[in-house]
This record gives structure tokens, sequence and C-alpha cells, in this order.
């Protein structure tokens, strides 16, 4: 009954997001842990591109890696 309250008040498209969101961390997700990612908008965090930094940061293999200008190479 709880879980319709929140989609009630949140939306049934937006608690369907946050459940599937709870249940790729774990297969039995409380009750708790749903109403937190509705209240923190974590479910939304996803619709939004990714920034430049976390671009560049992703494609690279290690983040301690020195360039060609260090060795003067380049």
């Amino acid at each position: 009954m709880a879980l319709l309250k929140l989609a009630d008040k949140h939306g049934i498209s937006r608690l369907e997001a946050v459940c599937a969101r709870a249940l790729s961390y774990t297969p039995r997700p409380s009750f708790q842990s749903i109403k937190t990612i509705l209240t923190s908008g974590q479910d939304r965090l996803d619709a939004q591109p990714p920034s430049v930094n976390q671009t560049a940061s992703s494609t690279e293999n290690h983040s301690f890696v020195r360039g060609a200008d260090y060795y003067g190479r380049g």
C-alpha cells in the first residue's frame, strides 16, 4: 500500500523507473531505499547527458598516465 501512495504522489512512470533502478542494486529492495531514490531524484540522473569530464575520464585507461609532453617526445 505504501508503494501505491508513492505512485499517487510522484507518478507511476517515475515509480517504475525508481523500482528498476533499485532492482539493479539488489534483488530485494526495501521500501525505504525506493523512497530515498524518489525523494533525492536519483532516478533523473540518468536522463541528463554526461558532462565533458565524465566522457573524457571514461575513455582513458589509467588516470595517472603521463603524456608524451612529459617525457619530451611530442
